[in-house]
């Protein structure tokens, strides 16, 4: 009986410990905060974060990881947002008058351009599933796009 309440009390004084050590430890604060920001899809302010996370302790794990994936969470946000910029432009070019054989091309190098840089962006298992299905989507627009005019 006595054993088990040794091993209760180790237990949780190391349980304790532990819980202090990371609280009182910046790089640990600065990961689970980075944390806390990736998943609530702030994918800039957490990339800061881990990296200064990972800079004050380079075997912090949750702070290497958290970096790793918002730098590809923001690959796959800044492709979105690139693709929409381009559908703008490719809507501002299709509404003049004259469709010039220039912007033909232009159009042409937007859609070759938005689907290399898609065959760039690798998602892991823990990339968003939204990114990942919004990335397809812009992708298969600009697919379908050059398959029409080209």
């Amino acid at each position: 009986m006595l054993s088990k309440i040794v091993l209760v009390v180790v237990t949780f004084l190391f349980l304790s410990l532990s819980a202090i050590y990371f609280m009182g430890n910046s790089s640990y604060q600065n990961s689970f905060e980075s944390r806390f920001y990736y998943f609530i899809g702030n994918y800039s302010k957490a990339y800061e974060l881990a990296k200064k996370a990972y800079d004050e302790d380079s075997y912090n794990k949750m702070a290497f990881t958290v970096l790793t994936q918002s730098k590809i969470a923001k690959e796959y946000v800044d492709y979105i947002k690139t693709g929409n910029e381009y559908f703008d432009k490719i809507d501002k070019i299709s509404s003049k008058k004259l469709y010039k054989d220039g912007d033909k091309v232009r159009v042409k190098l937007i859609c070759e351009v938005m689907m290399g840089n898609y065959e760039k962006l690798v998602p892991t298992k823990l990339t968003d599933k939204d990114l990942v299905k919004n990335a397809k989507q812009m992708y298969d627009k600009f697919k379908q796009l050059y398959q029409q005019l080209f």
